[in-house]
């Protein structure tokens, strides 16, 4: 069944190429921009204009390509979309650093509920109906998430070398989450620090900072800030509560608990007190052993070092909820003069192959090439992706473009018979779906409870995750600050308001 949906997803595709095309000559010719949330690459005329000259005989239309670094789309986008302007096609989620919820809420986005059939019917077929109708913002679907690992798929990558010498069965230490690494960590620092003691001013471990999903798997409600969680059914991280109750997740007695941990294991020499700066520490052979890993299907042999070949431990459980599909997506501006076409250009992101590829690896012969056996290679004469530290174009996954699924790759990266696109959509398949999704929390009641805790959360979590504190007494005391501050703020208000909204949403279901 999977490979007959495969090919006539295919054959519409390609009767919707033939459509466009013949009626290229119907379309009046337009522009719009498109805004991607990451570092502004140096050969992107080049690759624009290469985009350009596939899509004008197909849509009789031109993209103007712009991306921006977190901190520049931050201080403007905002005031961009505030504005009224027509700024076409706008990513959202974690890189692009726009609240799909927030945005949508505030009218930022024209709504696509009804144009899909007619002008993305490719792009609907890539998500079940289950996932349109959590993308729902008071009724209207506003943007388009990305097909990617659309589940929290996390692993343990290690230094292979390091533990076959050490002589331990890695899989012995199988874990749900990193919480539970605790005793292999402490382990292999101690073998290593005896045996390449001059390693031992390394940390054993790098950086582990994100209270979920590396740590906790739960539902929440709020984005990066954990006011509002619920358990679910199969992972149940949070003692006392069932599935159905919100909680917030800083009154937990885990997450003080995660506080302490993080804290003695800093102090240990376990993780830094901060990495910043100091990737260097990744490339040594006898260095650091353990690392996080998010969305991994297939690992490549020397993911960080070239000193050391590079495995890895999947967690045992791996889970989805509503917040991943508004983690990285693309939206069309609300004042955009040409919707439809934008719309259809996004249909060539997410179904045409060529699109989605030159998105990740620049332009064919001048970025990368084809080997005799058929496989991408960026090392060839005359390459701008030859130099790994000066690439001209080069973003892998590039999520906030869109489908990863169809992307051509080399086999150093996707494995051979692209068996990491196999495994992310049989995990995809495999998620714990929680009891919630597609529930979509409204703010507005409690809109200034939220902007003031929020602003709490981003005063006093980072040091707490991080292990800043100098004892487990400033730990507990810093916690208990927090809490009070949340409480004082309308913490609980939050709380009420969320289950009072999906006690409703569950009743109308």
């Amino acid at each position: 069944m999977k490979k007959l949906l495969a090919v006539v997803l295919a054959l519409i595709l390609s009767l919707a190429m033939v459509s466009f095309a013949t009626a290229e000559s119907e379309l009046p010719y337009c522009e719009f921009d498109w805004y991607i949330g990451s570092t502004p690459p140096t050969d992107l005329q080049i690759v624009n204009d290469a985009l350009n000259e596939y899509i004008l005989p197909i849509l009789n239309c031109k993209v103007n390509i712009t991306y921006m670094s977190s901190a520049d789309w931050v201080e403007k986008m905002g005031t961009m979309i505030a504005s009224g302007d027509d700024i076409g096609i706008i990513g959202f989620g974690s890189q692009s650093k726009s609240d799909y919820v927030i945005e949508s809420q505030r009218g930022a986005y024209y709504p696509l509920t009804d144009l899909f059939a007619t002008y993305a019917p490719g792009t609907y077929a890539l998500f079940d109906e289950a996932v349109w109708e959590g993308m729902k913002i008071n009724g209207e679907i506003y943007g388009i998430p990305s097909l990617k690992d659309n589940g929290y798929f996390i692993s343990c990558i290690y230094n292979a070398d390091m533990i076959e010498e050490m002589g331990i069965e890695i899989t012995d230490y199988q874990h749900s989450n990193f919480r539970e690494l605790e005793e292999l960590f402490y382990e292999v620092k101690e073998w290593r620090d005896a045996t390449y003691p001059e390693m031992a001013e390394y940390p054993i471990a790098w950086a582990n900072n994100l209270i979920y999903p590396y740590n906790f798997a739960f539902e929440t409600f709020l984005n990066d800030s954990y006011l509002a969680v619920a358990n679910i059914d199969g992972i149940m991280d949070l003692a006392g509560y069932d599935t159905e109750t919100i909680v917030n997740f800083y009154n937990t007695d885990e997450f003080l608990e995660f506080c302490l941990q993080k804290q003695r294991m800093v102090a240990d020499g376990i993780y830094l007190y901060d990495e910043t700066d100091r990737s260097d520490m990744r490339k040594p052979a006898n260095g650091i052993c353990f690392f996080t890993g998010w969305g991994y299907t297939n690992m490549q042999e020397h993911l960080h070092s070239e000193e050391w070949t590079s495995k890895m431990m999947m967690a045992d459980v791996i889970w989805t909820e509503t917040n991943n599909y508004f983690s990285a997506g693309t939206a069309i501006s609300a004042n955009c003069k040409n919707p439809e076409r934008a719309l259809m250009f996004l249909e060539l992101v997410n179904t045409d192959p060529f699109v989605a590829t030159m998105m990740r690896f620049g332009v064919e012969n001048i970025h990368w090439a084809k080997t005799e056996d058929g496989d991408m290679t960026f090392d060839f004469e005359g390459s701008r992706n030859a130099d790994v530290g000066n690439r001209g174009y080069y973003y892998w996954y590039n999520a906030p473009v869109g489908n990863l699924t169809i992307v051509n790759a080399p086999k150093s990266l996707v494995g051979e018979d692209n068996i990491m696109m196999t495994n992310m959509m049989k995990y995809n398949e495999e998620c714990i779906v929680p009891a919630h999704l597609g529930f979509v929390f409204d703010t507005t009641p409690v809109v200034n409870e939220v902007a003031a805790c929020t602003s709490i959360v981003l005063e006093y979590q980072e040091d707490l995750v991080n292990g800043r504190c100098e004892s487990p007494e400033e730990v507990e005391a810093v916690v208990a600050e927090f809490r009070e501050k949340l409480a004082a703020n309308g913490a609980e208000e939050i709380v009420d308001e969320v289950q009072r909204q999906i006690d409703a949403w569950k009743a109308a279901k």
